[in-house]
């Protein structure tokens, strides 16, 4: 049973408006504090009504426009005129959005994002979630290592320093990388994370949208065809796909901290 549903947001504007009132900090600086050491932090899996949380696969470009307004970034997937585009939105999440022919097709919630461009250019290689391993193996070992626990989470600050570069440290929770930056500077809010609200039954019937459930999909599209799980940040990952009715296309479905945080149709 595969059934993506195309109908449009009907009373989205309205909802999009007040959520648009809602200002969602970034994921280093969701953690609080204890009022006694500014670097005390515990952890928090903080959960937001995100505008983004209003489209649902099958949406149209005015829709994407009427939620979310102009994108940071768009890019036009062919020259053909089809209406094949990519969409970056920065707030609150750093958000990919791929129109084909002019509908939703992709969305997805980018948790691991930071900004390559102030890099210098070793540091660039280093991806989000790439494994301890793979950073020694690109870079060599660091130049300081300095570890420490924050909220259960194991973190590694690998420094890496060069004569004709600046200095940068590549940020690690549980042997995963979280955060690649310029200097030496102790990070905190490292075992923090921002997540979309869970939606309420009600809101999914017109399809796939961020923020939906296993369940709340699987009662969309039945049972998955394959089922793979992982964690991130201690978070578990699910990741579901299903074999389109042509049996050459397929869906697929991330669920980070029990909601749906990207899918592919």
């Amino acid at each position: 049973m595969l059934a993506i549903s195309a109908i449009g947001l009907g009373g989205g504007r309205v909802a999009s408006d007040a959520l648009a009132q809602v200002v969602v900090r970034n994921q280093s600086e969701i953690c609080p504090r204890t009022a006694g050491d500014k670097d005390d932090v515990r952890a928090v899996i903080q959960r937001s009504d995100m505008p983004v949380s209003l489209l649902h696969a099958g949406a149209t470009a005015a829709d994407v426009e009427r939620v979310l307004g102009p994108p940071s970034i768009a890019i036009k997937l062919d020259s053909s005129g089809s209406g094949n585009t990519e969409l970056i939105y920065d707030e609150p999440l750093r958000t990919q959005v791929v129109l084909t022919r002019g509908t939703v097709t992709e969305i997805a919630l980018d948790l691991a994002h930071f900004d390559p461009k102030p890099l210098p250019r070793r540091a660039r290689v280093v991806k989000p979630k790439m494994v301890r391993g793979g950073v020694v193996g690109l870079l060599g070992r660091p130049d300081r290592d300095n570890q420490w626990i924050e909220s259960d989470l194991k973190i590694e600050q690998m420094l890496f320093s060069a004569l004709d570069e600046p200095e940068f440290s590549v940020i690690l929770a549980d042997d995963l990388v979280v955060d690649v930056r310029l200097g030496r500077e102790r990070p905190s809010g490292i075992s923090c994370m921002l997540l979309p609200a869970a939606l309420p039954n009600a809101s999914i019937e017109s399809g796939l949208k961020i923020g939906m459930s296993a369940t709340q999909a699987v009662s969309l599209l039945g049972p998955p065809t394959w089922t793979i799980t992982s964690s991130f940040k201690r978070q578990p990952i699910e990741y579901l796909t299903y074999q389109g009715r042509d049996e050459a296309s397929l869906i697929s479905l991330t669920f980070t901290g029990g909601v749906l945080t990207a899918f592919k149709i």
